[in-house]
């Protein structure tokens, strides 16, 4: 059996001050090498965390081993041939599609992974029925979009029908009642018209009936 040193744990200068840096948010804490002129850590002071330095390094043996075993990455079904008895198989980044693909076969051949196979792929099937539920819906609201928009258009063409008969009626009514006023002014010219040549004509003055 081979047994794996315990590793250090290397922390950035004032990560427990900022939570930038690390306070309460782990996936900030990001290693950075301490060189300040009076820095703790750089002049290696006892109670204070330790820089990396080479000592630390595990041996060849041990090293980037997962519960004794060596890892091996898969990217497709043909990478699982690759996994032997003393090898642990970690699956890469995969679309989901793939990924099952993969775990099925795994799951089959009972091959070693890092992964719980059963309850990955039972998340990754609830993945994909609300992805095909998510389309559905998006389909849906398409659809009922374009029949609003079909009924809206079919609304307008009625209107405009009935204002183009409306107006054709009007023109219709207005053209002989046109005709019926034209006469009418005839008429009055003609009455207005004196019939005797000798009929005076009326004196028009600027007096304002002040006199002739």
């Amino acid at each position: 059996m081979i047994v794996k040193r315990r590793k250090a744990k290397f922390l950035r200068t004032d990560f427990s001050k900022f939570s930038k840096l690390g306070v309460r948010r782990k996936k900030k804490q990001v290693y950075r090498k301490s060189k300040g002129r009076d820095n703790k850590i750089r002049l290696n002071m006892k109670g204070h965390t330790t820089n990396v330095r080479i000592g630390y390094r595990t041996k060849k043996q041990t090293r980037d081993l997962i519960d004794n075993l060596k890892p091996v990455m898969i990217h497709n079904i043909a990478d699982l041939k690759k996994i032997t008895k003393e090898s642990i198989g970690i699956i890469g980044k995969i679309g989901s599609k793939k990924r099952k693909q993969i775990l099925e076969q795994a799951q089959k051949d009972k091959v070693r992974l890092t992964i719980n196979t059963k309850k990955a792929l039972e998340k990754i099937e609830n993945k994909l029925k609300q992805a095909k539920e998510r389309k559905k819906k998006i389909q849906g609201k398409k659809i009922a979009r374009d029949k609003k928009a079909q009924k809206e258009a079919e609304k307008k063409a009625k209107k405009q029908a009935k204002e183009e008969r409306k107006q054709e009626s009007g023109d219709e009514k207005e053209k002989p009642a046109e005709k019926s006023k034209q006469d009418n002014k005839k008429a009055e010219v003609k009455e207005v018209k004196p019939t005797d040549s000798s009929a005076k004509k009326e004196i028009k003055s600027n007096n304002y009936g002040r006199g002739n």
